[in-house]
């Protein structure tokens, strides 16, 4: 019994002093009343479409196709790869389309230049280029062809050197020259040897400092050189060129001057019309139509911050912001079209009236 009593009291005494003190329980917030969103009253994400057909003569990635069906064609830019420490901050590269927005290429181009009656196209690896190294002469591959496609010529080993009067010239890396016609002929062949006792053995046709070639007619062209075999000439070093007989002379022909009349060449500048907002305006001509429009920087209209806008030859606003800008480019006018970049979209916009014809949405080198 008093073996129980001794082992009970241990208990006894710790019931008196009671359990230990726990943590203090956790207040209660108040409740409170829900939030609830009416997903009904959001306008829903409706992606941007894009808007266009392909063109029967469809090449894709491929080489133009020559046909007679295209009709006018113009260049849109399908895709673009970002450049860091590059003159410019986004590369961009060109596809074809025809004037009712029909696709007749990819943007497989580097440059796509028109000139009078003909198209001249650099095609480049959109995906291979990551700097300025990569656009030596050597990486492009160039094709000459008819404005509307009709006819399709590759110039292997031969570039653009000059146009008008419905001629076009190409050199080889020898110096020899093609002249073509707009049938895609060519016409007159003039060998480099024909400029080596003037120029040196040692010139590229259209470098800073000559030799380069202009023309005022189909007859005559006119080249000067400031430098031969690397030594800059004041005077200048200039032979003439027939485009009949392939004869070079370091004489003008009867009833040409020694020097050329340039302003025959690049015609009079129309006088831009005065638009308040605009400091400054660019004729820009419509080779398919003739038309003369002008383009500027402007800063009235509903844009309040600037843009480039384009006006007819009274002034009046035609398309508020049609700027290339991030691509160091000026607004593509042809066809009665004009270009705009719309929600990361390149689309042309008729000028009779502002329909969309064509919507494109541009890839990137990251997509």
């Amino acid at each position: 019994m008093k073996r129980l009593i001794a082992a009970l009291l241990p208990l006894l005494i710790l019931a008196g002093c009671g359990a230990p003190a726990g943590p203090e329980a956790p207040e209660i917030p108040e409740a409170v009343s829900p939030v609830y969103t009416d997903w009904s009253k959001l306008t829903p994400y409706e992606p941007v479409q894009p808007v266009y057909t392909l063109h029967p003569g469809y090449s894709g990635a491929g080489a133009l196709e020559a046909r007679d069906d295209y009709g006018a064609l113009l260049p849109y830019i399908g895709k673009y790869s970002a450049m860091e420490r590059y003159v410019i901050d986004a590369l961009p590269f060109f596809g074809l389309v025809t004037g009712e927005g029909a696709i007749v290429s990819d943007p497989v181009y580097a440059w796509v230049h028109f000139y009078d009656g003909f198209l001249v196209l650099y095609r480049g690896d959109p995906d291979g280029i990551t700097g300025g190294d990569a656009f030596d002469g050597g990486t492009f591959s160039r094709t000459l062809a008819a404005a509307d496609g009709r006819w399709v010529r590759e110039l292997t080993g031969s570039y653009y050197v000059a146009s008008g009067h419905g001629l076009l010239l190409t050199a080889a890396a020898d110096g020899s020259l093609d002249l073509w016609n707009t049938e895609g002929e060519i016409v007159t062949h003039f060998d480099g040897s024909a400029f080596t006792s003037w120029f040196g053995g040692d010139f590229t046709w259209g470098e800073e400092g000559g030799p380069f070639i202009d023309w005022t007619d189909d007859r005559v062209g006119y080249a000067v050189s400031y430098s031969v075999d690397g030594e800059y000439r004041d005077e200048g070093v200039r032979l003439y060129l027939d485009f009949a007989s392939g004869a070079v002379t370091d004489t003008p022909p009867e009833g040409y001057g020694a020097e050329i009349d340039y302003s025959a060449v690049y015609g009079d500048t129309p006088e831009p019309p005065e638009v308040e907002g605009c400091n400054y305006l660019d004729p820009i001509t419509d080779q398919v139509t003739g038309e003369t429009y002008f383009s500027g920087y402007y800063s009235g209209g509903e844009n309040e911050d600037g843009s480039y806008a384009l006006f007819d030859g009274q002034g009046r606003l035609l398309v508020e912001n049609c700027g290339l800008w991030p691509f160091e480019t000026a607004a593509i006018i042809r066809a009665g079209l004009c270009s705009t970049l719309e929600d990361g979209c390149f689309c042309f916009r008729s000028l009779a009236g502002g329909t969309l014809v064509f919507r494109y949405p541009m890839r990137t080198n990251s997509d």
